[in-house]
């Protein structure tokens, strides 16, 4: 289940994993991403208002906040592997790592049940070993031999959903069209001084048109989207930089007060910005994430 090692930085994770009691349903949400694997077993998967009956080689992403979980029957077993994480890890990748957009998949299909050939499955199989292998090191060369396998992984999905993206953004919603564009800017400008009406001006719509629709597809405000971005990014900075201060991160990443950067980031995060840096640097630290 969850190594226990200094350089974790999935939220949850489990492979080839039994631990599911018979007859068990676990109904859930959260807002880290997640890939789902099905290894054996007798299951139906709900997500949102589908139920899928799975087979080995189903592979399932989802963005999390729609609910989700397994129907689990007797008398089979019930094998998968499964992985949460937090979107704003893909900044831990280079610039040319990101210009093909790892999270594409996650963000224009959002919740997605691939059924793999049987070469896709032996090859989603064998990433998923490597990610497993490395991931139980304590050692910081495994740990990046973790990132590598982790971003092939992503790569992977974002093959095996080339067309059907390409299709839903053909024909893509009014909604999604405009969100997504939105997103986007948010993603590229969250540490400058960015007001409601900036963001307006940048998809060209009202501003209650636009509220409704981000709501409507996030289950956010505009605003709180935005402070959680800044605040996972102020995460990324203590995770991997010791030296920057808590304030000069609070406004490295677009936060004009101190005070309110602290209060956000305890909401979200569950610790105090001193005590998540210090965490993220002791010997061991465990940072358990708040879901």
């Amino acid at each position: 289940m969850n190594p226990r090692h200094p350089y974790r930085i999935l939220t949850d994770y489990y492979y080839n994993w039994r631990g599911l009691n018979n007859g068990l349903s676990f109904f859930h949400t959260h807002p880290q991403y997640e890939i789902y694997y099905f290894h054996s077993g007798n299951c139906d998967y709900m997500l949102g208002e589908r139920i899928i009956r799975l087979q080995p080689g189903d592979l399932i992403i989802m963005n999390g906040m729609t609910p989700h979980g397994p129907k689990v029957y007797e008398p089979s077993e019930y094998v998968r592997t499964m992985f949460s994480f937090d979107p704003y890890l893909v900044q831990i990748f280079d610039e040319n790592m990101r210009s093909c957009d790892p999270l594409k998949p996650f963000n224009v299909l959002r919740n997605y049940h691939f059924r793999l050939s049987p070469d896709a499955k032996a090859e989603c199989e064998d990433i998923l070993k490597r990610i497993n292998r490395f991931y139980c090191q304590n050692d910081i060369v495994q740990y990046n031999r973790f990132l590598m396998a982790f971003y092939d992984l992503l790569m992977f999905i974002l093959v095996q959903g080339r067309s059907v993206i390409e299709e839903r953004q053909r024909t893509g919603s009014e909604r999604e069209q405009y969100v997504g564009r939105l997103i986007n800017f948010i993603d590229l400008h969250f540490m400058e001084d960015l007001k409601l009406d900036d963001l307006v001006k940048e998809v060209h719509i009202s501003k209650f048109h636009l509220m409704k629709l981000f709501r409507e597809a996030t289950g956010k405000t505009i605003t709180d989207y935005l402070y959680e971005r800044r605040i996972n990014q102020a995460k990324i900075l203590f995770l991997y930089e010791k030296e920057p201060s808590v304030t000069h991160v609070c406004y490295e990443v677009g936060f004009k007060h101190l005070a309110h950067f602290s209060r956000l980031f305890k909401k979200q995060v569950g610790h105090t910005p001193e005590t998540y840096k210090k965490l993220a640097h002791s010997a061991g630290g465990q940072l358990q994430h708040r879901k």
